[in-house]
Protein backbone atom coordinates (compact mmCIF):
# COMPACT_ATOMS: atom_id res chain seq x y z
CA UNK A 1 0.00 0.00 0.00
CA UNK A 2 1.14 3.64 -1.36
CA UNK A 3 0.04 4.84 2.15
CA UNK A 4 2.58 2.08 3.78
CA UNK A 5 5.61 3.00 2.61
CA UNK A 6 8.92 3.08 4.91
CA UNK A 7 12.53 3.58 4.55
CA UNK A 8 13.17 0.28 5.00
CA UNK A 9 11.58 -2.41 2.22
CA UNK A 10 10.95 -5.11 4.22
CA UNK A 11 8.85 -3.17 7.05
CA UNK A 12 6.74 -2.08 4.25
CA UNK A 13 6.24 -5.77 3.06
CA UNK A 14 5.41 -7.08 6.52
CA UNK A 15 2.95 -4.71 7.22
CA UNK A 16 1.15 -4.82 3.77
CA UNK A 17 0.90 -8.75 4.41
CA UNK A 18 -0.76 -7.98 7.52
CA UNK A 19 -3.04 -5.50 6.28
CA UNK A 20 -3.77 -8.78 3.73
CA UNK A 21 -4.26 -10.73 6.69
CA UNK A 22 -6.52 -8.79 8.34
CA UNK A 23 -8.86 -8.10 5.34
CA UNK A 24 -9.11 -11.65 4.36
CA UNK A 25 -11.10 -11.88 7.98
CA UNK A 26 -13.62 -9.83 6.89
CA UNK A 27 -13.45 -5.74 6.03
CA UNK A 28 -15.75 -3.21 7.82
CA UNK A 29 -14.39 -0.39 5.81
CA UNK A 30 -11.65 0.13 3.67
CA UNK A 31 -10.09 3.37 2.11
CA UNK A 32 -8.31 2.92 -1.70
CA UNK A 33 -5.74 5.32 -1.82
CA UNK A 34 -8.12 7.95 -0.24
CA UNK A 35 -6.65 11.75 -0.75
CA UNK A 36 -8.22 15.08 0.79
CA UNK A 37 -7.38 17.91 -0.35
CA UNK A 38 -8.63 21.85 0.36
CA UNK A 39 -7.59 23.58 -2.88
CA UNK A 40 -3.68 22.93 -2.83
CA UNK A 41 -3.21 21.67 0.96
CA UNK A 42 -3.12 18.16 1.39
CA UNK A 43 -5.30 16.95 4.30
CA UNK A 44 -5.36 13.44 4.02
CA UNK A 45 -2.27 11.93 1.77
CA UNK A 46 -2.97 8.57 -0.46
CA UNK A 47 -4.57 6.89 2.55
CA UNK A 48 -4.77 3.00 2.18
CA UNK A 49 -6.27 1.03 4.91
CA UNK A 50 -8.41 -2.11 5.69
CA UNK A 51 -10.44 -1.86 9.18
CA UNK A 52 -11.67 -4.96 10.54
CA UNK A 53 -15.08 -5.90 11.10
CA UNK A 54 -16.23 -6.16 14.85
CA UNK A 55 -12.98 -4.30 16.38
CA UNK A 56 -11.62 -1.04 17.85
CA UNK A 57 -9.81 0.65 15.28
CA UNK A 58 -8.17 3.91 16.79
CA UNK A 59 -6.86 6.83 14.64
CA UNK A 60 -4.32 8.33 16.83
CA UNK A 61 -1.67 11.37 15.79
CA UNK A 62 -1.10 15.08 16.31
CA UNK A 63 -3.24 17.79 15.47
CA UNK A 64 -3.82 18.58 12.32
CA UNK A 65 -2.48 15.13 10.72
CA UNK A 66 -5.90 14.06 8.88
CA UNK A 67 -7.34 10.95 11.60
CA UNK A 68 -10.47 13.12 12.31
CA UNK A 69 -10.79 14.18 8.65
CA UNK A 70 -10.21 10.57 7.84
CA UNK A 71 -13.16 9.26 9.98
CA UNK A 72 -15.45 11.95 8.49
CA UNK A 73 -15.15 10.68 5.28
CA UNK A 74 -16.80 7.64 6.25
CA UNK A 75 -19.94 8.88 6.93
CA UNK A 76 -19.06 11.56 4.29
CA UNK A 77 -19.86 14.55 6.64
CA UNK A 78 -16.51 15.42 4.18
CA UNK A 79 -16.30 14.36 0.84
CA UNK A 80 -12.99 12.74 -0.23
CA UNK A 81 -11.49 14.12 -3.20
CA UNK A 82 -9.92 11.04 -4.73
CA UNK A 83 -9.68 7.82 -3.79
CA UNK A 84 -12.58 5.23 -2.91
CA UNK A 85 -13.99 4.10 0.36
CA UNK A 86 -15.94 1.09 0.61
CA UNK A 87 -18.49 0.03 3.66
CA UNK A 88 -19.21 -3.22 3.99
CA UNK A 89 -17.65 -3.79 0.24
CA UNK A 90 -19.94 -1.32 -1.20
CA UNK A 91 -18.53 2.62 -2.17
CA UNK A 92 -20.09 4.97 0.31
CA UNK A 93 -20.92 7.22 -2.66
CA UNK A 94 -23.57 4.59 -3.78
CA UNK A 95 -25.61 6.13 -0.81
CA UNK A 96 -27.15 9.25 -0.32
CA UNK A 97 -25.06 11.27 2.83
CA UNK A 98 -28.75 10.85 4.79
CA UNK A 99 -29.07 7.26 4.56
CA UNK A 100 -24.87 7.01 5.15
CA UNK A 101 -25.40 8.67 8.41
CA UNK A 102 -28.68 6.73 9.33
CA UNK A 103 -26.93 3.68 8.98
CA UNK A 104 -23.41 4.34 10.86
CA UNK A 105 -23.50 5.56 14.34
CA UNK A 106 -22.24 8.78 15.44
CA UNK A 107 -20.75 10.42 18.44
CA UNK A 108 -19.44 13.31 18.66
CA UNK A 109 -16.67 14.95 21.58
CA UNK A 110 -19.35 17.35 23.16
CA UNK A 111 -21.95 14.82 22.67
CA UNK A 112 -23.86 16.92 20.33
CA UNK A 113 -27.11 16.44 21.96
CA UNK A 114 -30.29 18.31 21.08
CA UNK A 115 -30.97 20.80 23.67
CA UNK A 116 -34.26 21.46 22.87
CA UNK A 117 -35.02 17.80 23.11
CA UNK A 118 -35.33 15.07 26.04
CA UNK A 119 -32.99 12.43 26.72
CA UNK A 120 -34.54 9.90 26.14
CA UNK A 121 -35.77 11.41 22.59
CA UNK A 122 -31.96 12.43 21.83
CA UNK A 123 -31.13 8.41 21.75
CA UNK A 124 -34.18 7.44 20.09
CA UNK A 125 -33.34 9.92 17.04
CA UNK A 126 -32.09 7.47 14.85
CA UNK A 127 -35.16 5.45 15.35
CA UNK A 128 -37.57 8.36 14.93
CA UNK A 129 -35.98 9.21 11.29
CA UNK A 130 -36.75 5.44 10.50
CA UNK A 131 -40.37 6.02 11.15
CA UNK A 132 -39.72 3.39 14.73
CA UNK A 133 -43.18 4.47 16.61
CA UNK A 134 -42.74 6.15 19.20
CA UNK A 135 -43.70 4.19 21.68
CA UNK A 136 -41.26 1.40 20.58
CA UNK A 137 -38.32 4.00 20.10
CA UNK A 138 -38.99 5.18 23.90
CA UNK A 139 -38.61 1.82 25.06
CA UNK A 140 -35.76 0.46 23.45
CA UNK A 141 -33.56 4.19 24.83
CA UNK A 142 -34.77 2.97 28.12
CA UNK A 143 -33.16 -0.28 27.67
CA UNK A 144 -30.28 1.37 26.72
CA UNK A 145 -29.66 3.59 29.50
CA UNK A 146 -29.56 0.69 31.70
CA UNK A 147 -27.10 -0.91 29.37
CA UNK A 148 -24.63 2.28 29.05
CA UNK A 149 -25.32 2.90 33.43
CA UNK A 150 -27.70 5.66 33.10
CA UNK A 151 -30.71 5.49 35.36
CA UNK A 152 -33.82 5.55 34.15
CA UNK A 153 -35.03 8.93 36.37
CA UNK A 154 -32.50 10.90 33.88
CA UNK A 155 -34.89 10.01 30.88
CA UNK A 156 -36.59 13.21 31.06
CA UNK A 157 -34.15 15.83 31.90
CA UNK A 158 -32.70 17.65 29.00
CA UNK A 159 -28.86 17.98 27.65
CA UNK A 160 -28.16 20.65 30.07
CA UNK A 161 -28.81 19.06 33.34
CA UNK A 162 -26.41 16.37 32.59
CA UNK A 163 -22.75 16.04 33.84
CA UNK A 164 -19.92 16.00 31.13
CA UNK A 165 -19.82 12.19 31.95
CA UNK A 166 -23.86 11.60 32.05
CA UNK A 167 -23.95 13.38 28.40
CA UNK A 168 -21.30 11.23 26.68
CA UNK A 169 -23.22 7.97 27.90
CA UNK A 170 -26.38 9.04 25.93
CA UNK A 171 -24.33 10.04 22.95
CA UNK A 172 -23.18 6.06 23.01
CA UNK A 173 -26.67 4.94 24.03
CA UNK A 174 -28.05 7.11 20.61
CA UNK A 175 -24.94 5.56 18.85
CA UNK A 176 -26.37 2.09 19.60
CA UNK A 177 -29.40 2.81 19.08
CA UNK A 178 -28.93 3.22 15.58
CA UNK A 179 -28.35 -0.89 15.31
CA UNK A 180 -25.50 -0.04 13.11
CA UNK A 181 -22.57 -2.54 13.03
CA UNK A 182 -20.23 0.46 12.62
CA UNK A 183 -19.80 3.38 14.65
CA UNK A 184 -18.01 6.45 14.87
CA UNK A 185 -16.33 7.81 17.39
CA UNK A 186 -14.64 11.41 17.36
CA UNK A 187 -13.04 12.32 20.73
CA UNK A 188 -16.12 11.59 22.15
CA UNK A 189 -13.98 11.90 26.08
CA UNK A 190 -11.68 14.32 25.61
CA UNK A 191 -14.07 17.23 27.53
CA UNK A 192 -14.55 15.20 30.46
CA UNK A 193 -11.94 15.11 33.29
CA UNK A 194 -9.26 12.00 33.81
CA UNK A 195 -11.55 10.26 36.52
CA UNK A 196 -14.34 10.55 33.95
CA UNK A 197 -12.50 9.41 31.35
CA UNK A 198 -11.28 6.41 32.79
CA UNK A 199 -15.26 5.46 33.62
CA UNK A 200 -16.03 5.80 30.14
CA UNK A 201 -13.06 3.69 28.75
CA UNK A 202 -13.87 1.05 30.69
CA UNK A 203 -17.63 1.07 29.52
CA UNK A 204 -16.80 1.04 25.91
CA UNK A 205 -14.71 -2.38 26.69
CA UNK A 206 -17.69 -3.56 28.45
CA UNK A 207 -20.04 -2.43 25.80
CA UNK A 208 -17.69 -4.29 22.83
CA UNK A 209 -17.59 -6.95 24.62
CA UNK A 210 -21.33 -7.32 24.77
CA UNK A 211 -22.29 -5.97 20.80
CA UNK A 212 -18.70 -6.56 18.62
CA UNK A 213 -19.57 -3.77 16.71
CA UNK A 214 -16.89 -2.44 14.74
CA UNK A 215 -15.64 1.09 16.06
CA UNK A 216 -13.37 3.81 14.80
CA UNK A 217 -12.10 5.84 17.53
CA UNK A 218 -10.23 9.20 17.33
CA UNK A 219 -8.13 10.35 19.94
CA UNK A 220 -4.54 12.14 19.68
CA UNK A 221 -4.06 10.35 23.44
CA UNK A 222 -1.42 7.33 22.55
CA UNK A 223 -2.03 5.77 25.99
CA UNK A 224 -6.33 5.93 25.04
CA UNK A 225 -5.25 4.40 22.20
CA UNK A 226 -3.41 1.50 23.53
CA UNK A 227 -6.16 0.90 26.11
CA UNK A 228 -8.68 1.12 23.77
CA UNK A 229 -7.61 -0.25 20.18
CA UNK A 230 -7.52 -3.98 19.11
CA UNK A 231 -5.87 -1.62 16.30
CA UNK A 232 -4.24 1.20 16.03
CA UNK A 233 -3.27 3.50 13.14
CA UNK A 234 -0.76 6.25 13.59
CA UNK A 235 -1.24 9.29 11.35
CA UNK A 236 1.80 11.81 11.29
CA UNK A 237 1.44 15.11 10.42
CA UNK A 238 1.00 15.94 6.15
CA UNK A 239 -1.85 13.40 6.80
CA UNK A 240 0.59 10.23 5.91
CA UNK A 241 -0.81 6.65 7.55
CA UNK A 242 2.60 5.98 9.36
CA UNK A 243 2.03 3.03 10.71
CA UNK A 244 -1.09 0.48 11.54
CA UNK A 245 -1.33 -2.73 13.48
CA UNK A 246 -1.77 -4.07 16.99
CA UNK A 247 -1.10 -1.97 20.09
CA UNK A 248 1.61 -4.63 20.85
CA UNK A 249 3.32 -4.35 17.30
CA UNK A 250 3.59 -0.98 17.49
CA UNK A 251 5.12 -0.63 20.92
CA UNK A 252 7.49 -2.97 19.57
CA UNK A 253 8.48 -2.21 15.99
CA UNK A 254 7.93 1.54 15.76
CA UNK A 255 8.21 1.44 12.03
CA UNK A 256 10.15 5.02 11.91
CA UNK A 257 11.41 7.84 14.12
CA UNK A 258 8.12 9.61 14.07
CA UNK A 259 6.00 6.47 15.50
CA UNK A 260 8.88 5.96 18.29
CA UNK A 261 8.94 9.49 18.97
CA UNK A 262 4.70 9.84 19.18
CA UNK A 263 4.48 6.48 21.37
CA UNK A 264 7.30 7.74 23.60
CA UNK A 265 10.14 7.29 25.85
CA UNK A 266 8.09 5.06 28.23
CA UNK A 267 7.66 2.38 25.38
CA UNK A 268 8.90 -0.34 27.53
CA UNK A 269 6.48 0.62 30.51
CA UNK A 270 3.53 0.50 28.37
CA UNK A 271 4.20 -3.23 26.61
CA UNK A 272 3.78 -4.21 30.18
CA UNK A 273 0.24 -3.40 29.44
CA UNK A 274 0.29 -6.84 27.47
CA UNK A 275 1.92 -8.59 29.67
CA UNK A 276 0.27 -10.94 31.99
CA UNK A 277 0.22 -11.12 35.60
CA UNK A 278 -1.17 -13.98 36.47
CA UNK A 279 1.89 -16.30 37.61
CA UNK A 280 2.84 -13.61 40.56
CA UNK A 281 2.77 -15.01 43.58
CA UNK A 282 -0.43 -13.26 46.29
CA UNK A 283 0.65 -13.27 49.69
CA UNK A 284 -1.81 -13.25 52.57
CA UNK A 285 -3.24 -10.30 54.29
CA UNK A 286 -1.02 -9.83 57.25
CA UNK A 287 1.42 -7.55 58.76
CA UNK A 288 4.61 -6.88 56.64
CA UNK A 289 7.99 -5.80 57.64
CA UNK A 290 10.02 -3.22 55.80
CA UNK A 291 14.00 -2.20 56.98
CA UNK A 292 12.19 1.10 58.27
CA UNK A 293 9.55 -0.03 59.94
CA UNK A 294 6.19 -2.49 60.40
CA UNK A 295 3.24 -1.63 58.27
CA UNK A 296 -0.13 -3.61 58.62
CA UNK A 297 -3.16 -2.81 56.00
CA UNK A 298 -6.45 -1.51 57.09
CA UNK A 299 -9.34 -3.24 55.86
CA UNK A 300 -13.23 -1.51 55.70
CA UNK A 301 -16.01 -3.80 55.00
CA UNK A 302 -13.52 -5.75 53.29
CA UNK A 303 -11.98 -2.92 51.32
CA UNK A 304 -8.88 -1.30 51.64
CA UNK A 305 -8.56 1.18 53.57
CA UNK A 306 -5.05 2.30 53.70
CA UNK A 307 -1.92 1.53 55.66
CA UNK A 308 -1.37 1.83 59.15
CA UNK A 309 1.92 1.99 60.36
CA UNK A 310 3.57 3.91 63.79
CA UNK A 311 -0.06 4.97 64.88
CA UNK A 312 -0.92 6.33 61.51
CA UNK A 313 -2.94 5.88 59.03
CA UNK A 314 -1.42 6.45 55.15
CA UNK A 315 -3.48 6.34 52.17
CA UNK A 316 -2.71 3.31 50.09
CA UNK A 317 -1.56 3.39 46.00
CA UNK A 318 -3.10 2.28 42.85
CA UNK A 319 -5.04 -1.36 43.81
CA UNK A 320 -4.23 -4.48 41.47
CA UNK A 321 -7.19 -6.32 39.91
CA UNK A 322 -7.25 -9.84 40.19
CA UNK A 323 -6.12 -10.93 36.75
CA UNK A 324 -4.57 -7.59 35.72
CA UNK A 325 -1.64 -6.65 33.92
CA UNK A 326 2.08 -6.78 34.65
CA UNK A 327 1.70 -2.53 34.33
CA UNK A 328 -1.13 -2.33 36.81
CA UNK A 329 1.13 -4.79 39.17
CA UNK A 330 4.23 -2.83 38.77
CA UNK A 331 2.13 0.39 39.51
CA UNK A 332 0.37 -0.75 42.58
CA UNK A 333 3.82 -1.90 44.46
CA UNK A 334 5.48 1.63 43.46
CA UNK A 335 2.63 3.30 44.44
CA UNK A 336 2.27 2.05 47.89
CA UNK A 337 3.96 3.05 50.77
CA UNK A 338 4.31 0.03 52.16
CA UNK A 339 6.24 -1.44 48.50
CA UNK A 340 3.48 -4.11 49.16
CA UNK A 341 0.26 -3.53 46.34
CA UNK A 342 -2.52 -4.70 47.09
CA UNK A 343 -4.64 -7.37 45.29
CA UNK A 344 -8.22 -6.74 45.24
CA UNK A 345 -11.72 -8.93 43.28
CA UNK A 346 -13.91 -7.80 40.90
CA UNK A 347 -15.74 -6.29 43.79
CA UNK A 348 -13.06 -4.56 45.18
CA UNK A 349 -12.85 -6.67 48.26
CA UNK A 350 -9.20 -7.12 49.70
CA UNK A 351 -7.37 -10.74 49.10
CA UNK A 352 -3.95 -10.78 49.12
CA UNK A 353 -1.03 -8.61 48.69
CA UNK A 354 1.68 -8.17 45.77
CA UNK A 355 6.22 -7.94 47.09
CA UNK A 356 7.42 -5.53 45.08
CA UNK A 357 10.87 -8.38 44.33
CA UNK A 358 8.23 -10.96 42.85
CA UNK A 359 7.19 -8.32 40.42
CA UNK A 360 10.46 -6.85 39.10
CA UNK A 361 11.65 -10.15 39.11
CA UNK A 362 8.43 -10.58 36.28
CA UNK A 363 9.76 -7.78 34.34
CA UNK A 364 13.18 -9.21 34.01
CA UNK A 365 11.64 -12.60 32.95
CA UNK A 366 9.14 -10.60 30.53
CA UNK A 367 12.55 -9.15 28.97
CA UNK A 368 13.91 -12.51 28.47
CA UNK A 369 11.21 -13.94 26.94
CA UNK A 370 10.65 -10.74 24.38
CA UNK A 371 14.34 -10.63 23.72
CA UNK A 372 15.93 -13.50 24.26
CA UNK A 373 18.58 -12.22 26.21
CA UNK A 374 19.82 -12.55 30.22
Amino acid sequence: MDSLVQENGDSQASQADRQKDRSETGAAIEFRSVTKKYGSHTVVENLSLTIPSGKITVFVGPSGCGKTTSLRMINRMVEHTSGEILVKGQPNTESSPHELRRSIGYVLQQAGLMPHRKIIDNIATVPYLKNVPKKQARAQAKELMKTVGLSEDLANRYPAQLSGGQAQRVGVARALASESDIILMDEPFSAVDPVVRADLQQEILRLQEKFHRTIIFVTHDIDEAIQLGDYIAVFATGGRLAQFGTPEEILREPADDFVSGFVGRDRGMRRLTFASAQNLPIHPLEAQDTPWQKWQLKIKDGMPAGWETEGRTIPGGSLFVEGGTLRDALDSVLSSPSGWGVVVDRQGKAIGLLNSDDVLDATEEERYRRYGVA
